[in-house]
């Protein structure tokens, strides 16, 4: 199996068990941080890449946002439409929008999945489908250089992880935008990995 095809495994194992119920504090004061930055530039439409079972969607749908998740998982889009949320299923890779369909982006945990070698593709199809200017809100884990499979959890397979310094982060973002935030926050028992929010201006 690819990496694809683990993650896809693992995610759907965990909708099926509705292992996921809620975030903590840090994740919904990063929400309302990026919330208010939107309502300033009056952007609305927004698009939650790596959504996983909706819980971001949903609250962004909640505060009245026009909000489209999107996950790899056939289990947690099916979750989230469970609740009535507009959910895609896809990959970060190949996103199934047009470019330009939305007015912001956010993801969350997703590019700790995404190996060094397909950052800039990843990052570049984000970037498609917002116009110019746009912003978008990007949190993975980090604070040191590893790649690979790490067994932990419960569930399998075991899943892929690309963690990146902070000073690495920040020079790949930078090379495709205007970093307008970059933050850490450490967290305990999270392996000793800590949480990496920045927001990333599209050019031009």
């Amino acid at each position: 199996m690819g990496l694809d095809d683990d993650l896809i495994a693992y995610y759907d194992a965990e909708a099926r068990g509705r292992h996921r119920v809620g975030h903590g504090d840090l994740r919904q004061s990063l929400r309302d941080r990026f919330a208010e930055m939107l309502r300033c530039d009056r952007r609305v439409r927004l698009v939650d890449v790596g959504s996983g079972p909706g819980l971001d969607t949903e609250a962004w749908h909640r505060d009245g946002f026009e909000v489209v998740g999107l996950d790899l998982a056939h289990g947690n889009v099916a979750l989230m439409q469970e609740q009535k949320l507009v959910g895609v299923v896809g990959s970060l890779y190949n996103l199934p929008f047009r470019t330009d369909s939305f007015d912001a982006l956010w993801t969350m945990s997703t590019f700790v999945h995404v190996p060094d070698e397909r950052f800039d593709e990843a990052i570049t199809e984000m970037l498609r489908v917002v116009p110019p200017g746009a912003l978008l809100a990007i949190g993975t884990w980090g604070g040191l250089d590893f790649e690979g499979v790490r067994e932990f959890g419960g569930l399998r397979p075991y899943r892929f992880f690309s963690l990146r310094s902070h000073d690495r982060w920040r020079q790949l973002l930078a090379e495709h935008g205007e970093l307008v935030i970059l933050d850490t926050f450490e967290s305990s028992g999270s392996h000793g990995w800590e949480y990496q929010f920045a927001v990333v201006r599209a050019p031009g």
